[in-house]
């Protein structure tokens, strides 16, 4: 029974939370390169690295979820306004992927192009804003 219970929690310990955030910012790197080809097909490197990272940005975003759900309150906005840009970055990042699966045409190219910048720079100074509480995933 201890075992379930454990296994059901593991993404919520803080080491898999610290984990999840190492991949998180070597997955930005990758996605970062491998967008400098001109392959725009979805078997390309940049789109399976880029699906998988953007798999753990949905794992982030669920070890999170008690501030992402908080984010509807006045309060907590006022208070956390790198972590809400983030979340609306976020938005229009899926946003640009879904209009990728409808078309792919150069105007979405560049649409995708220009959110993917706006949303790498918001993820960098989220990660900036976080580093501390970062650190305290690999602390006794």
């Amino acid at each position: 029974m201890m075992r379930e219970c454990y296994h059901k929690n593991i993404l919520s310990t803080r080491i898999s939370k610290g984990i999840v955030d190492i991949l998180l910012v070597v997955g930005l790197i990758v996605s970062i390169v491998s967008g400098r080809s001109t392959d725009t097909s979805w078997a390309s490197f940049h789109c399976l690295a880029s699906m998988a990272w953007y798999a753990l940005i949905l794992v982030h975003i669920w070890q999170h979820w008690k501030m992402t759900k908080s984010l509807l309150k006045w309060n907590v906005v006022k208070r956390n306004k790198i972590t809400l840009l983030m979340n609306v970055a976020f938005l229009l990042m899926t946003l640009s992927i879904i209009l990728f699966i409808a078309e792919v045409n150069p105007r979405i190219v560049h649409i995708h192009h220009v959110t993917a910048h706006v949303f790498w720079a918001v993820i960098i100074v989220h990660m900036i804003t976080k580093a501390k509480q970062f650190v305290t995933c690999f602390r006794n």
